[in-house]
């Protein structure tokens, strides 16, 4: 039985109280306005046609129309800026789905069956810097940001209990201050007291007491000054320990899931360029397996950027990128040392393992 069903009826006329799930989902993509098409290979004149509900780094949830046909002409058009609406109907044994975009473009799509394709995805690997500084913790917003996006729209289905007990970190403010993104996070996710409890029993597991104390403050007094307060403890070398243990349960929560798997040739590029980074690090004197490496008082370590195993743009492919500290002693090495604020410590983001091997050995 389809949940929330007569507000998702307004945004997909036709649809009926007892279908299955997947109905209510075709429904939720016109309710937010993110109809999106995407044709299969043909098998004479039937095809499967694709659409995506969610897909991000740690999950791919998408429809599919199965052995259908279509009617019209789909119009690539950015969904948010053109009004589109859907409708279901029947004839005979065969279900359609009618869809008007903009104005004056109609088309329909005859198909036998709706499926659901479901599948949670590793993602503790998972890099994507387009924002300079504090990497570390912006990597770490971006993969609680996922986990939590996967829990809202498809609940415990898509959610463990290790991600559970941190998922809440994104209605921390102070937090998720460190957006991964060119701008806020604050319309996208809620300011919790639940969030603040989170961040204060997590720093208490990582016997960071002072870090704690003002999270549960601030989970009683919300205020400006104290959220950049305590976003800017974030980068002090206090917060190390509080940083490798947050880490430490999203790596682990993520390997309770499979690996993408795209089969050849893209299955055996990533395991080729795993390996060369790992001879060439060596060969370079650093010591480690990937994908954390060290020497001396320098670490590397490799993240990757890893496209969808369906509907992923054409021009988007797997690439690794590389997280480089420098402390000023071996003592202060951790995880990262290097992004925290302290005097002898650096912190980036190399995009080219030739360069960076080239001006490590100038240094």
């Amino acid at each position: 039985m389809i949940e929330r069903f007569e507000e998702l009826r307004e945004a997909l006329p036709g649809l009926q109280r007892e279908m299955p799930d997947s109905y209510g989902r075709l429904a939720e993509v016109f309710r937010l306005h993110v109809f999106e098409l995407y044709p299969g290979e043909e098998r004479g004149r039937k095809r499967d046609y694709y659409i995506p509900y969610m897909m991000n780094d740690a999950l791919e949830c998408y429809l599919v129309l199965r052995d259908a046909w279509m009617t019209g002409d789909y119009l690539d058009l950015d969904p948010g800026a053109y009004p589109i609406q859907g409708q279901l109907a029947w004839k005979d044994d065969r279900a359609a789905l009618i869809v008007k975009q903009g104005r004056e473009n109609v088309f329909t799509i005859w198909f036998a069956e709706l499926a659901e394709v479901f599948q949670c995805y590793q993602y503790h690997r998972i890099g994507h810097f387009w924002v300079e500084g504090q990497e570390q913790w912006r990597q770490l917003v971006y993969m609680v940001g996922t986990v939590y996006e996967k829990y809202q729209y498809l609940g415990d289905a898509a959610c463990s209990e290790a991600e559970k007990a941190f998922l809440r970190l994104i209605e921390f403010a102070p937090f998720r201050y460190w957006s991964p993104i060119h701008e806020p996070l604050d319309d996208r996710y809620p300011s919790t007291r639940e969030g603040a409890l989170c961040m204060r029993e997590l720093a208490l597991e990582a016997g960071d007491k002072r870090y704690a104390r003002l999270a549960g403050l601030y989970g009683r007094f919300p205020v400006g000054f104290l959220k950049k307060k305590l976003a800017r403890r974030l980068c002090d070398p206090g917060r190390q320990t509080l940083y490798e243990l947050l880490y430490e349960k999203i790596r682990r929560a993520s390997l309770a899931y499979p690996k993408r798997v795209y089969g050849e040739p893209l299955d055996g590029q990533i395991l080729r360029e795993r390996k060369q980074v790992h001879h060439r690090l060596h060969g370079a004197g650093f010591e480690g397996k990937y994908p954390v490496y060290t020497r001396g008082t320098v670490q590397v370590v490799a993240a990757e950027e890893h496209p969808f195993t369906t509907m992923e743009a054409e021009d988007f492919t797997f690439r690794i990128r590389f997280l480089v500290s420098r402390c000023r002693k071996e003592k202060e090495m951790g995880r990262c040392c290097g992004f925290f604020s302290g005097r002898g410590r650096q912190g980036r983001v190399a995009e080219d393992l030739d360069l960076l091997l080239a001006e490590l050995e100038e240094e």
